[in-house]
């Protein structure tokens, strides 16, 4: 009898020690491309087939990426190890901060997160048809819309034609 309110006494002072870990700590909301589970997602991706690297190093992320751990749907938009403006871009989707997948099997170039059509469960992307202008110039941009359908992310809009 003395042991079971022992262990009942250390279990009540183990769960009030500020010190003691959380039993499940919760994700920290906002923009974070230095997550573990981007690393993740980089890691299991095929290299293209010039052999090209994906560039791991979250500097290197296109800046309109937003993975969020507390979004329903986020991308974040990678490139090959020393890239250019005109190197393809890849779009890895996350759900609630785990790998959802890519938003397409080929990678583009010049492919850029749309924000104002983009909302909580919805990752709308711009990719610009960079084959007839240059790199700094404008061109024709097609808006393609990913969402979460609550198993799986769902295209909404065709893919870029080229």
């Amino acid at each position: 009898m003395r042991i079971v309110g022992w262990a009942a006494t250390v279990a009540v002072l183990a769960a009030l020690n500020p010190l003691a870990p959380p039993a499940k700590a919760e994700p920290t909301c906002g923009v974070n491309l230095n997550a573990p589970e981007i690393q993740a997602a980089i890691k299991s991706l095929p290299t293209l087939p010039q052999s090209y690297p994906w560039d791991t190093n979250p500097r290197s992320f296109d800046p309109s990426s937003n993975y969020n751990p507390c979004s329903t749907l986020s991308a974040v938009i990678i490139s090959v190890e020393g890239a250019t403006g005109s190197s393809p871009d890849l779009v890895l989707l996350f759900h609630n901060g785990t790998s959802a997948g890519i938003a397409t099997t080929k990678a583009y170039s010049f492919t850029t997160l749309n924000a104002a059509k983009t909302t909580d469960d919805t990752v709308a992307l711009d990719y610009k048809d960079g084959r007839d202008v240059c790199t700094a110039c404008p061109g024709p941009i097609t808006t393609v819309r990913y969402e979460w359908k609550g198993d799986h992310v769902a295209m909404l809009d065709p893919a870029p034609a080229w």
